[in-house]
């Protein structure tokens, strides 16, 4: 059976066909961002105090407020209860008498609270008052979000290796379209959340799904630059968010609306995203996997040969009955009936579960860079776009697994160095280091999922890996919660988190220029070969990495290609081009 390098290469390894599919799962994938931070401002706070009339507006300072508020002094600044008032009848207006006369007793807002609008014109918490007794549904609608990403990328993932890439990726783009556009219409506070879950299962799906497409359309020489500049896109859309929440007044509605539509556009992808060859070729289905590639051939300037999978079809067809016809199923059980695909996923689990744990614990600290909201968001995810480059330049560097574990025990050990400081611009600027190096860890683990799992499990492997980091999205909330007993505590536990996940990340095997694998059974064997053979594979990877470096030195003329390549070992055709590498 021909391997996929061998076969992606015939016809381009990242050709033209491939470049545009790539530039819409580019787009596509850093879109998912207004979904993944959508939270940040839908669901953002405001100050607030209990309102005494109907279209009372907010007053940072007025009599009104002195007469109907209780406050504390607390170090010479006022603190406003939130929550609470005086018992007092202003409608006739206030007077020294009235705002005396109840002075002792305070009773609930029980007719609602006004809000300071000077950042938000509209969010969820205040349309709904989703405050004081009711706080907890603002965490709620921050936390459905990653339980979405959670149960989307289970299902889909495992419909995406029974049924293909291209279907399940074009069906949660048409989805996201629909259910962004309607819960921006929610008429009510439930109907809002149930929106975000699905907002959160279906561009995550997406996003997963398109990591995949990538890894399995094109040559191992371009996966790390293309796997990595996914992430960087995600970063730029998160700061692109930003400024439409900044534009729209952080009314959450027009937001949700524009985004949704936004993605309208994107609906084109359905006539330009194709199968994934890999993927075809482990199912068996030869002759799809040739039109695509033939479609590859056709605009990369390529030829495809007619007998390319002429010897597969041909052991297809010998095959003695329809049962044995029939391709076994895989799951993502299969990835735990093995001890090294199962100590490898397990491992990789942690790794996407400490990412996103610190990621998302970091991310609901940045608003001590500032007191403008904006300011602070896109502060948050520019300084990602640093770190997305960084981990692609250690990957190429030194691999997946060093470029793994440093930047995660580096960030690890940055996060835990912030609490020492007393200066809070200090210890907010290493955070913001820790910051870049997860976000960086997030571009490697995608890129080495995608790798290190076999092709006929790779999305559910991909689909376990994320459900583990939603997991730890998911509960960083309540960690950060536990700074009420020890404000250094939510940093040091996510550092030991961090530096444990890279510690564990060099029991891994490493990925960088070793051809995929494309079975369980490759899956089981991957990285454990003699270190003899693998040095083998690593030179004839690297020379195959340069095969278009040595054709120049030796293009003046066919036969001297053919008389040069003879000599560095290379088997050249009468067309000077490789059969085999």
């Amino acid at each position: 059976m021909k391997q996929f390098e061998e076969v992606i290469n015939t016809v381009g390894a990242f050709g033209r066909y491939q470049k545009l599919q790539y530039a819409i799962i580019w787009i596509l994938g850093g879109s998912t961002a207004f979904y993944q931070m959508g939270n940040t401002f839908y669901s953002a706070s405001a100050d607030h105090y209990c309102k005494v009339y109907d279209n009372q507006t907010y007053v940072d300072q007025s009599p009104l407020k002195n007469c109907t508020i209780p406050y504390s002094l607390e170090g010479g600044d006022v603190s406003w209860d939130k929550c609470r008032r005086y018992d007092v009848n202003v409608s006739q207006g206030i007077s020294d008498e009235i705002c005396s006369s109840g002075s002792e007793k305070t009773v609930s807002c029980d007719q609602g609270w006004v809000y300071d609008k000077t950042w938000y014109e509209n969010t969820v918490v205040l349309e709904y008052d989703l405050v004081c007794n009711n706080d907890w549904l603002k965490q709620l609608s921050k936390s459905i979000v990653p339980l979405g990403n959670l149960v989307g990328v289970i299902i889909f993932g495992q419909l995406s290796d029974i049924f293909g890439r291209k279907p399940i990726f074009l069906i949660n783009l048409v989805l996201v379209i629909i259910t962004a556009v309607v819960t921006s219409f929610s008429p009510n506070y439930p109907f809002f959340v149930v929106g975000q879950f699905f907002l959160g299962a279906f561009p995550h799906s997406l996003f997963v799904t398109g990591n995949v497409i990538v890894v399995e359309m094109l040559g191992l020489q371009y996966r790390t630059m293309c796997g990595t500049m996914m992430h960087v896109a995600f970063s730029v859309f998160y700061v692109l968010y930003g400024a439409i929440a900044y534009l729209c007044n952080g009314n959450w509605r027009r937001i949700q609306l524009i985004v949704g539509l936004i993605w309208i556009l994107y609906l084109p992808a359905i006539f330009i995203i194709t199968e994934t060859p890999m993927w075809l070729m482990r199912k068996h289905k030869y002759y799809r996997a040739k039109q695509v590639l033939k479609r590859f051939a056709k605009f990369n300037n390529t030829t495809l040969p007619e007998d390319i999978f002429e010897s597969e079809e041909v052991e297809l067809k010998s095959m003695e009955s329809d049962e044995d016809r029939k391709v076994r199923r895989s799951t993502l059980f299969d990835l735990f009936k093995t001890p090294n695909l199962r100590r490898r996923t397990l491992l990789m689990c942690f790794n996407w579960f400490s990412c996103s744990f610190v990621y998302y614990g970091i991310s609901l600290n940045t608003d001590q860079l500032g007191s403008n909201p904006y300011v602070t968001f896109l502060i948050a995810g520019a300084v990602e776009i640093p770190g997305r480059f960084l981990a692609w330049w250690l990957m190429k560097m030194i691999g997946r697994r060093w470029a793994l574990s440093s930047m995660a025990i580096f960030g690890g050990v940055s996060l835990m160095l912030s609490v020492l400081p007393n200066i809070v611009e200090l210890t907010v600027a290493i955070a913001m280091v820790a910051k870049l190096c997860i976000a960086g860890v997030f571009a490697i683990v995608f890129v080495y999922g995608a790798e290190i799992y076999p092709t006929v499990v790779r999305n559910a492997g991909m689909g376990v890996s994320s459900m583990s980091a939603r997991v730890g999205s998911i509960i960083s909330p309540f960690v950060v919660l536990l700074e009420v007993y020890w404000s250094p505590m939510p940093f040091i536990i996510m550092g030991v988190t961090s530096v444990i996940a890279g510690v564990l990340a060099l029991f891994l095997p490493e990925t960088r220029n070793k051809r995929l694998p494309e079975t369980l059974e490759e899956g089981e064997t991957f990285g454990i070969r003699t270190h003899k053979s693998d040095r083998k594979e690593d030179k004839n990877v690297d020379m195959f990495v340069d095969k278009s470096l040595q054709t120049d030195i030796c293009a003046n003329s066919v036969e001297m290609l053919v008389d040069k390549c003879q000599k560095i070992d290379i088997g050249v055709n009468t067309a000077a081009t490789t059969s085999s590498w």
